[in-house]
């Protein structure tokens, strides 16, 4: 039994370690070139696949709405002072949780978004548009590889499903010219999506847990993007580790603080690099989790930039908010929910 526990200790060091030195081997200098914004098409990654693995016969429902505020022109890593344009996403995510037994689980996720873009010109003038429509769908299907229990710790999760071509990708300005492909509700192409989930209760302290979420989606390609050309968002990594304390008030609520990794690589059209795209973000995510009875969980989280190294010049992220509330069918124990 001591074995175990000291060989799943092991596991976790090693993978932490193995995943800060991808970190550091993935950054790298950046070109100069035009604006482009940070954003990848489809679902908003960081804030979905928040659940880890239902219980055999039981639902989980997720409802997330994350509001992203992008109005930081950054030059790869120095802040410009220029607020002529701005850009906000709302996002309304749906996660649905299903297991289908004490091993397997699959997850779908639908999103709807809407954006907003605002450009500043001369005497006043203000360029602004406004879109909004379904998101890629995703689907998983989860293996749960380690239980936590009394003689182990960790609970550790993994999935792997498609990023379907679900959203809309072909609208346009007033003038009848396509917006740009990360404008568009969708991605229009077919993606892959690893994921993993892990969390360890009761380190050091009987109420500290610690969780690390990772995400890679390998894109696909739109070969009808301008119904001529052919666009490929660039490959996604995002890693989040933090910990969350539960403070058992009246209600029971969690504290946490993570923090976040996301590596992008440069978009293609036509095969060539689309300038002012990809790069590397961290961020700082403090919030709480209030448990409610019946199952009933609410999240409230903030996100806010530490560190950008990007490709060229882009309009990014100056904070985000999300706000998320969960339920499960039939009732069970408690459940922690990760950004």
């Amino acid at each position: 039994m001591h074995s175990e526990i000291k060989y799943t200790r092991f596991l976790i060091r090693n993978s932490i370690k193995a995943t800060i030195l991808t970190l550091l081997f993935l950054t790298a200098p950046a070109p100069k070139a035009f604006t482009q914004a940070c954003c990848s098409g489809g679902v908003p990654l960081g804030g979905s696949l928040g659940l880890g693995a239902a219980e055999s016969k039981s639902l989980e429902v997720l409802f997330t709405y994350d509001y992203n505020a992008l109005n930081h022109l950054v030059h790869v890593s120095e802040r410009l002072d220029d607020a002529t344009r701005t850009r906000t996403t709302h996002s309304g995510i749906m996660e649905l949780n299903y297991g289908l037994n004490h091993r397997f689980s699959v997850t779908g996720v639908v999103p709807f978004i809407r954006q907003t873009r605002s450009i500043s010109g001369y005497e006043g003038n203000e360029d602004f548009i406004a879109l909004q429509g379904l998101g890629d769908i995703v689907f998983l299907l989860k293996y749960r590889l380690m239980e936590n229990n009394i003689s182990n710790p960790l609970l550790w999760v993994v999935g792997a499903g498609p990023k379907l071509p679900t959203g809309k990708t072909d609208f346009s300005n007033p003038q009848g010219f396509s917006l740009a492909a990360d404008m568009q509700p969708g991605s229009g192409s077919l993606d892959g999506i690893f994921w993993s989930f892990m969390q360890m209760d009761g380190v050091m302290l009987p109420n500290l847990g610690f969780i690390s979420v990772l995400t890679y989606k390998h894109s696909g390609t739109n070969n009808n993007y301008n119904e001529v050309q052919r666009y490929r968002f660039g490959n996604e990594f995002q890693f989040n580790l933090g910990a969350n304390y539960n403070l058992f008030a009246s209600l029971p609520v969690n504290l946490f603080l993570f923090g976040r990794y996301r590596h992008q690589t440069p978009d293609l059209i036509d095969g060539n690099i689309f300038p002012s795209s990809g790069g590397n973000w961290v961020y700082a995510i403090p919030g709480m989790n209030i448990q409610f009875p019946h199952n009933i969980s609410m999240r409230l989280a903030a996100e806010l930039p530490v560190y950008r190294k990007l490709e060229g010049t882009q309009l990014t992220t100056g904070y985000k908010f999300s706000m998320a509330i969960s339920a499960t069918l039939p009732t069970r124990k408690n459940k922690i929910l990760v950004n």
